[in-house]
């Protein structure tokens, strides 16, 4: 799928894990030169608050890094939200007022598309903070998407979830929707239910993390090495979640894995013991409403 633009110039403001995630991938996705994209010329800002912050970023995207230009003041945010089509707000939530103070800013963002990553924020607070006191009517100031991209972006494999709404129009959502398909899959849900997807899909992150490790720490106790043990785990995981992915409920894998006296049923009948079901649908409705309440 081609872009719907020619040129493309994209201002990530505050680019921390997530928008370097997304810058990564998406520098990976539109190579120079690559047959999909030989005139297509791609142009990224990373806006961040201090000259160290971009050092971190060059550094996570190597090779790729003078693909970049770099913002390191608000007033320099400014410039390279003037020459963007789309901005990337990437700052956290409670940052959302200070960048909304700066009127220069506010200004460079009207008529563009503004692609809101901050969890449990909607599109209509996002143009609440950026709307200017004058008659305009608040549709034709800001084309405002609520977006949840997943850490997997830097890897060609984020889960991104779009919410779906009016406040943007036909040529912004295709244009989102191209982006954010250069860097994994696409799924569209309705607003009001993308704090429960969010916070679902964090629980997720969280159960990974904690079994991974568990699973290497024991491993490496039981004479594996860690390395090993690490590379078993996330791997198991991923093929795991294939099959899920695949159409496989969780219900026929664990049928298909559960042979008469085998390791698989045990281990299940060991986790249920340590009440490891109600503990995970405790943490996932403590994150929802967590995420409700985060703005």
């Amino acid at each position: 799928m081609d872009c719907p633009q020619e040129r493309l110039s994209i201002a990530v403001l505050g680019s921390g894990f997530m928008g370097t995630a997304i810058i990564k991938g998406l520098l990976t996705s539109v190579r120079p030169g690559h047959k999909n994209s030989e005139d297509f010329k791609l142009q990224i800002h990373a806006c961040v608050r201090f000259k160290e912050s971009f050092e971190r970023v060059q550094k996570v995207l190597g090779d790729e890094a003078y693909r970049i230009q770099s913002a390191t003041s608000l007033h320099a945010w400014s410039s390279a939200v003037d020459k963007a089509d789309v901005i990337m707000l990437g700052i956290p939530p409670a940052e959302l007022r200070s960048i909304s103070e700066n009127m220069p800013l506010c200004k460079s963002l009207r008529g563009k598309l503004v692609i809101s990553l901050l969890a449990g924020t909607t599109c209509e607070q996002v143009i609440d903070a950026f709307v200017l006191n004058e008659e305009t009517n608040r549709a034709e100031q800001f084309h405002v998407i609520h977006v949840i991209p997943s850490i997997g972006a830097q890897n060609l494999d984020s889960v991104t979830m779009i919410a779906e709404t009016d406040h943007a129009g036909d040529d912004e959502k295709a244009l989102c929707d191209w982006i954010f398909r250069q860097i994994g899959s696409v799924h569209y849900l309705p607003e009001e239910l993308m704090n429960e997807a969010t916070a679902a899909h964090a629980t997720c992150n969280a159960l990974m993390m904690i079994a991974v490790d568990a699973v290497t720490d024991a491993a490496v106790a039981e004479g594996i090495p860690r390395s090993l043990a690490l590379a078993l785990s996330a791997q198991s995981l991923k093929s795991a979640a294939g099959l899920l992915d695949q159409g496989m409920t969780p219900e026929s894998l664990k049928e298909s894995m559960s042979v008469a006296k085998g390791i698989t049923i045990n281990a299940v009948l060991d986790l249920e013991k340590g009440q490891t079901r109600s503990a995970i649908s405790d943490a996932t409705r403590n994150a929802i409403r967590y995420t409700r309440n985060m703005t």
